[in-house]
């Protein structure tokens, strides 16, 4: 705007006076929406989109506030003001760098009604005394058929073609109720009309009980319950078939990938927008090595501008497949705590987008790291940049629709760009070292100190010749985006993240209050 309106108001001033302005708009919007003039609202527009003060280290700040006012009048303004507004925070959304981030996190305050989510009652932890051959025969599994170790899961085949047993065995320590927990979503989720199909797995209890205590399972160990508990349900076949999983193995082919990736992102929208949240679409960590003894627990915080760690790892196993969601022991009702949804539902789909991005690296998943000369491995040639694009493109408008109920207008980012910039950080592997530091050191024992360097690859030659407490270890578990203790390598994830999730949380508004008037 170049009005009287905007500089009478000082929001086309130097920084400290668009400051002092936007803080003034903001005081306005909270005590009487109706009394800011629609130039007003435009004058906010134009600070955001012109981005004139992005070099100021506190400008998030400023457009924090500006983005916030717009918020408020769209709200809590009169249907012209709120229209203005909802249109300027498009703008915002759409203007890469701070004012996106700024005004996402601004939309991500909107007050949005019904998403409490389900009352869903988890029962005690009772386990029921079985043999594993009961169990087996009551599961109706095909005598003879030799078992599948999937992780802590026992798999074997049924005489019910295409179904399987799935014994989920409890870890030594671990709180049974996590189980129990699951058992009780299946059964909560076995009951809901999805939007497109997503198997739910069968439970197996007998009365009150929920889980089984089975003494003699096989493949038994000192990281497992020594009592067997463990939680057994009969899924489809597929219910282990991961969209990213390599083609040689039998992985899914483009077309399917991508329809397993746009159904996963509906699928995961479409529980939000009913107040279940997945806590947990992959393991997301910023610094893993440092979770005993940082406040955070090491957890990744997309908001923040800091590295990823592991990501090609963490994207491996997703908890979502070609059958649908999986893992229901981390379903979880939004509650009383609505406020924590924008970072959830930014987990979902920074999930998708790794997961997205981890699919082309697994077309040979032996190329990774550093070469014989120490240079990182350029895997830029496995990725097809148009596809992932599209699906990335996929991914935000099926979210968004699963989470809204209506189909998405438009991506409020570039895919094209997007997919461009992770084929440049997530094709090269220049990030493979994460630090063992001293004072992580100092809270293990020799015994862990040596475990912990042997489980991340590193030779037991290697390891036998240092010393817990003498130096730093650096240790190649990568490829991570970003340097150790550094800032993330691929920023414009977070930006499309934020920018989708508000996307998804301003039409919802917009539903929601057409709904009313």
């Amino acid at each position: 705007m170049t009005g009287a309106g905007f500089a009478a108001y000082g929001l086309d001033g130097d920084f400290t006076a668009a400051y002092l302005a936007a803080r003034r708009v903001a005081d306005l919007a909270e005590r009487d929406p109706a009394a800011v003039a629609p130039s007003i609202v435009a004058a906010l527009a134009d600070l955001l989109t012109r981005n004139d003060h992005a070099r100021q280290t506190q400008a998030r700040i400023l457009y924090r506030d500006a983005a916030g006012a717009l918020v408020t009048l769209l709200a809590r303004g009169p249907a012209e003001l709120a229209s203005a507004s909802r249109a300027a925070l498009e703008l915002a959304l759409g203007t890469p760098g701070k004012p996106r981030l700024a005004a996402a996190e601004a939309v991500g305050a909107l007050p949005l009604p019904g998403l409490a989510g389900p009352a869903v009652t988890v029962p005690e932890p009772v386990a029921e005394p079985i043999a594993f051959a009961g169990l087996l025969e009551a599961a109706g599994t095909v005598p003879g058929t030799g078992l599948v170790r999937a992780g802590r899961s026992l798999l074997a085949a049924r005489r019910e073609s295409g179904t399987l047993l799935v014994v989920k065995r409890l870890r030594q320590g671990e709180d049974p109720l996590g189980l129990v927990r699951e058992a009780a979503w299946m059964e909560h989720c076995a009951g809901l009309d999805f939007p497109a199909p997503c198997h739910v797995p069968v439970p197996l209890g007998r009365g009150r009980a929920r889980l089984w205590a089975v003494a003699d399972a096989p493949f038994a160990g000192p990281e497992l319950d020594d009592r067997g508990r463990c939680l057994a349900y009969l899924a489809r076949a597929d219910y282990f078939a991961y969209p990213n999983t390599p083609g040689r193995d039998g992985g899914p082919d483009a077309a399917a990938f991508a329809e397993a990736m746009g159904r996963a992102a509906l699928l995961l929208g479409w529980l939000a927008g009913r107040g279940i949240v997945h806590e947990a679409a992959i393991p997301l960590f910023h610094n893993r090595v440092q979770r005993g003894r940082r406040e955070d627990g090491g957890l990744y915080d997309w908001r923040l501008p800091g590295r990823l760690d592991r990501w090609l790892h963490s994207a491996l196993h997703p908890n979502f497949g070609l059958s649908g969601i999986r893992d229901f022991e981390h379903l979880a009702s939004v509650g009383d705590r609505p406020v924590r949804l924008y970072r959830q539902m930014g987990d979902h789909l920074i999930s998708l987008f790794l997961v997205a991005g981890s699919y082309f690296r697994m077309r040979d998943p032996d190329l990774v790291g550093h070469g014989p000369d120490g240079a990182p491995v350029d895997a830029r040639h496995l990725f097809d940049e148009a596809l992932l694009a599209r699906v990335l493109d996929a991914v935000a408008a099926r979210y968004q629709e699963g989470f809204v109920g209506r189909p998405a207008a438009a991506v409020p980012f570039d895919a094209a760009a997007l997919a461009r910039r992770m084929v440049e950080e997530m094709g090269v592997d220049r990030h493979m070292t994460e630090l063992l530091r001293l004072d992580d050191q100092a809270a293990m024992t020799d015994a862990a100190f040596a475990e912990f360097l042997l489980a991340r690859g590193m030779a037991a030659g290697v390891v036998a010749g240092l010393r817990r407490g003498e130096a730093e270890v650096a240790i190649p578990t990568g490829p991570h985006l970003g340097a150790f203790n550094s800032r993330t390598s691929l920023p414009e994830l977070g930006e499309a993240t934020a920018a989708a999730v508000a996307a998804c949380l301003a039409a919802r508004h917009d539903r929601d209050r057409s709904r009313t008037t």
